[in-house]
């Protein structure tokens, strides 16, 4: 799925650090699962979550067998937008708002980034929903749940990947005043308890150690792409 910040470039570098240690029947957790361009490639338990609860409920009817419309004009997104920035949903679903939010808006920001349309020819919608149709067998199984990454139920000695909003930069309506201090305090914590706890950014607190680092092409500003280095990072306790 076409996501702001997705890591399907990068997912097959990544899971062998995050899953080395993996037991039989461990939960793998994704809390910042947003385009789940990385837990459609795990096998096993699988729990994903978001504090987006129209990209959750959509991502739960689609597993569940739902379709849903396949053209999205303009007129139609207009609508969805507006009952998701009224907070509403009177003509259609939360799945549905997921939906045409996610297909239809340019760069996979929901709503953020305007109506994508065509261009040059090219249908971007249907790019979209194309992608994501071909992941939904591989996400068939996967639990999920909607809220806060604090607040969520997590099973016992899981192994925790979170692709947090990156600092300083831009932020969207799901990840407006997110607290890094917090969240770094709270992935002790969960180390703590007895959790494996991956993180991707491009800087960590001094304690946390960077287990892989690549260069890749970023496209987060429209009209040009930069080079960035994505680093994962973990957190190790001596348990004193």
């Amino acid at each position: 799925m076409k996501y702001m910040g997705g890591k399907n470039r990068i997912a097959n570098e990544i899971l062998p650090i995050i899953l080395k240690n993996r037991k039989p029947k461990q939960y793998y957790v994704e809390l910042f699962a947003g385009g789940c361009n990385v837990i459609d490639k795990v096998k096993g338990n699988r729990l994903a979550s978001d504090k987006n609860e129209y990209l959750i409920e959509m991502w739960y009817e689609l597993t569940e067998g739902k379709t849903f419309i396949e053209e999205i004009p303009k007129e139609l997104y207009d609508r969805a937008r507006n009952e998701f920035n009224k907070k509403i949903n009177n003509e259609f679903t939360l799945a549905e708002i997921g939906w045409i939010g996610f297909m239809a808006s340019y760069n996979g920001r929901f709503f953020d980034g305007g109506y994508n349309g065509n261009y040059k020819k090219r249908n971007y919608t249907k790019e979209s929903i194309n992608n994501i149709k071909k992941q939904i067998d591989s996400m068939v199984g996967v639990e999920f749940s909607s809220g806060n990454y604090n607040e969520v139920i997590i099973p016992d000695n899981s192994i925790l990947y979170c692709d947090i909003p990156y600092k300083n930069t831009k932020q969207y309506s799901t990840s407006k005043n997110f607290n890094h201090s917090n969240f770094w305090k709270w992935c002790k914590e969960m180390t703590k308890k007895g959790h494996e706890v991956f993180i991707s950014e491009y800087n960590a607190p001094k304690d946390f150690k960077c287990v892989w680092s690549g260069s890749i092409k970023s496209y987060m500003k429209a009209g040009r792409s930069e080079d960035v280095t994505e680093k994962l990072f973990t957190y190790e306790w001596g348990g004193f």
